[in-house]
């Protein structure tokens, strides 16, 4: 990808292409509209609970154990049951024809683990040892591994070589030192501890952010927002999401069927391009408020965040602060700035339900 290419991408996505170039006008070209009656300090939220228990963790370490478990064949039994480990042989078929992914020789597989489609596992219950069985499936709608087979049936011939059980290890220090960057089995539920932590704290925040916006929005009152600002919106995160996805097939070989399934969990292209002018029309409404609160609270950017954030961007895409504003207006980048403190004043006033019972 060119240099460069990708930053622009970015920025003119987050900035709906507005002033995007060597153009710096005195003031930068701003979405139509406005926003009335904005209520925006005191937003109220449901908080996410961060909180980790006891059962988080002992899931964690169970996951681990599994990781290092002996599979022993069981002898005193031919059916299978659920819990068992299994070593098949299977052949997909849908409409009488093998498809691709379908099919694989010498695979173990937990039964109960939902590692397949729903009814794969289950259809082997009760199945013998030493036999080919027939599964009738149906594949989940949407299907995001593959949007094309949402909803459809499939039949998988299974060949059950032999049935195992699992014999999981004990849980002690040198188990966990041998296998992880941890010396003690304490210590190692410390760090899963403050992992789940962590990635619950993310959520939250990222859950925190988006009620907020969602709410102000849902909220407010809009006149004058012109449908040209929302294509504009639009067009700029299509082709964004276009080239992201082209760098996606280049390195991991999604093709942009797989690309919209396993990050929008859309299984068509029709729901994709509908969530995406869902999300221009909020983004152009979230912008008029912002724009709202920045005037009511008065908010300027000085010379030193203006500094600050041509500095940020130029090294995060490994440019010149030149090359940067050779691309992106500087007028408009120190508007983004003015529109980044106004959202963090939202976020900063929003208030958690329940806060004050406690």
């Amino acid at each position: 990808m060119k240099k460069g290419l990708s930053c622009v991408l970015l920025l003119c996505a987050g900035l709906l292409l507005a002033g995007c170039g060597k153009d710096d006008a005195e003031k930068p070209e701003r979405v139509s509209g406005s926003a009335m009656n904005v209520n925006y300090r005191g937003v109220e939220y449901e908080p996410y609970d961060t909180s980790v228990t006891e059962e988080e963790i002992g899931e964690r370490l169970q996951k681990f154990l599994r990781d290092y478990a002996n599979l022993i064949e069981v002898t005193d039994r031919t059916q299978v049951q659920n819990g068992d480990t299994v070593n098949i042989d299977y052949t997909g078929y849908m409409d009488g024809e093998t498809f691709r992914g379908g099919s694989d020789t010498d695979v173990n597989l937990e039964i109960g683990s939902n590692s397949f489609i729903p009814g794969f596992e289950s259809g082997l219950i009760g199945a013998e040892a030493g036999t080919t069985v027939d599964v009738n499936t149906t594949f989940p709608d949407p299907y995001r591994n593959n949007p094309d087979f949402s909803g459809k049936t499939a039949v998988f011939r299974v060949t059950i070589h032999k049935i195992y059980i699992a014999e999981l290890p004990e849980l002690t220090d040198e188990l966990v030192a041998a296998n992880t960057d941890y010396e003690t089995v304490a210590a190692y539920r410390d760090y899963i501890r403050e992992s789940l932590k962590s990635q619950k704290e993310g959520y939250a925040d990222n859950f925190k952010r988006a009620s907020v916006m969602n709410a102000l929005i849902d909220g407010t009152e809009f006149t004058g927002i012109e449908q040209a600002d929302i294509d504009k919106y639009f067009e700029s995160s299509s082709s964004y999401y276009s080239s992201l996805a082209e760098v996606y097939e280049q390195i991991y070989g999604l093709d942009f069927d797989m690309f919209i399934s396993e990050f929008f969990a859309c299984s068509t292209r029709e729901e994709y391009e509908k969530l995406l002018r869902e999300n221009a029309e909020r983004e152009v409404k979230k912008t008029l408020i912002l724009y709202a609160v920045a005037e009511a609270e008065r908010l300027s950017v000085s010379d030193e965040e203006y500094s600050a954030v041509v500095q940020k961007y130029a090294a995060q895409y490994k440019l010149t602060e030149e090359e940067l504003l050779e691309q992106v207006s500087g007028v408009q980048l120190k508007d983004s700035v003015l529109l980044e403190k106004a959202e963090q004043l939202i976020y900063d006033t929003a208030v958690a339900r329940g806060a004050g019972d406690r």
